[in-house]
């Protein structure tokens, strides 16, 4: 058989042409520019004068023609003849020049000044507004109710009765049964306003004068200084057991690092600190946003480093529970010198050789330098946070933020 010839078996040859100049200047061309083939001066120029067309007219009555050696006498034909071969902005990206992005950057670091903040002059910021001006009234609330509570539960007692000779297990079962109780009501929150408040409020109040109640040296007291005890402690206590529930919550990796989880009642309640919103409409004529040029703008890294720390240390509920009456007998010992101040002491010093005798005769771990000295540094973060507070609390009172107050004057530190 003769073998076939090339001539019927191969394929036509393809003439592929390509375009080497510029549509536009007819000089050398570098590529595909915005819907045309261009050089990259023809792109330059349409991407720096396509948006704003402030040429003059042409001067020649749109009929200057092609260009001459590449080059354009006029650039409103130029800009023309770039449309005319289809040249779009569809693919142009603004917002990338690094002037912008350095204005922007220096936007965000400056803080808003205090007169912004305001809206006063810097020259009449400091004046002090006159008490009988309608702008200065402010509303009373009235929080003995939360002390009248307060004081039924320590005359009631525990509300479980435990029998063991070291105090600081029974303050540990009252701790775990009053702020950890099991129940399977989770609640999300999304909104925190004044009923929002007032209830996180009173829990936090009854929690620390139920858990005191579990320590029988408390509970010889009168019954008015162990009022003054639990008006003292709360917020401290609070603070502490957030701190607790936090560590517990991303222990078991049920809930992300962002949550904010907490115990009212027997209700789990669950909320994410980015997309809750505040209200303070309540109390104040500025927004929660505007407040945070007085707030501590690492507030949720300072909350993690407490929450981890937490979580490295690892305490048992006895642990937990002489961490809690370091901090709090602590916080009574500073703010009432004298008899107080000796029973807040004594209190402390009772706890701590009870302490010694767990880690001796339970844990068989003589040597405790190292968890002692972790719990004292948590303890010590937490009450840096409280005198913060205090400041920052008295600084709203010069700028005149809040127009409510609360009897007693010294029971709400609102910061």
């Amino acid at each position: 058989m003769s073998k076939p010839s090339s001539s019927e078996h191969s394929c036509p040859s393809l003439t592929i042409t390509a375009t080497k100049n510029c549509q536009v200047c007819g000089k050398l061309g570098h590529g595909k520019h915005f819907g045309a083939f261009t050089c990259r001066a023809c792109a330059a120029f349409f991407r720096r004068f396509a948006q704003d067309n402030n040429f003059r007219p042409c001067e020649k009555y749109k009929i200057c023609g092609l260009p001459k050696n590449g080059s354009f006498d006029c650039k409103s034909c130029r800009l023309k003849r770039c449309r005319n071969l289809g040249m779009t902005m569809d693919n142009f990206q603004f917002g990338r020049d690094p002037y912008v992005s350095t204005i922007a950057k220096t936007q965000n670091t400056i803080p808003t000044t205090v007169d912004i903040f305001l809206g006063k002059p810097s020259l009449i910021i400091y004046c002090a507004r006159q008490s009988g001006s309608a702008d200065h009234f402010k509303f009373n609330v009235d929080l003995h109710y939360l002390l009248e509570k307060a004081e039924k539960v320590l005359e009631k007692g525990p509300e479980t009765i435990t029998y063991s000779s070291n105090p600081l297990e029974k303050l540990s079962f009252g701790l775990r049964k009053i702020c950890w109780p099991d129940t399977s009501t989770i609640k999300t929150v999304t909104k925190f306003a004044r009923d929002e408040t007032f209830a996180l409020w009173e829990d936090e109040i009854l929690k620390a004068a139920k858990w005191l109640t579990y320590f029988d040296d408390f509970q010889m007291l009168s019954m008015q200084l162990k009022t003054e005890i639990v008006k003292s402690v709360w917020n401290a206590f609070s603070r502490l057991v957030r701190m607790a529930s936090a560590a517990m919550a991303r222990k078991s990796e049920v809930w992300e690092n962002n949550m904010l989880v907490t115990y009212i009642g027997d209700e789990f309640l669950v909320a994410d600190y980015k997309k809750m919103v505040f209200d303070i409409s309540w109390c104040s004529n500025y927004t929660h946003e505007q407040l945070e040029f007085f707030n501590n703008q690492d507030f949720q890294e300072e909350c993690d480093d407490l929450i981890q720390a937490v979580i490295n240390l690892d305490p048992t509920d006895v642990e937990l529970s002489y961490m809690l009456s370091q901090l709090c007998f602590h916080q009574v010992a500073k703010k009432y010198p004298g008899a107080i101040q000796e029973i807040a002491e004594k209190f402390q010093e009772t706890l701590s050789n009870h302490l010694h005798s767990y880690y001796v005769e339970i844990l068989n771990n003589p040597i405790y330098s190292k968890r002692i000295a972790c719990m004292m540094k948590i303890n010590n973060l937490i009450e840096k946070c409280i005198y913060r507070d205090k400041v920052r609390s008295e600084l709203k009172k010069v700028f005149d933020i809040y127009y409510v107050t609360y009897s007693p004057p010294d029971f709400i530190v609102q910061s």
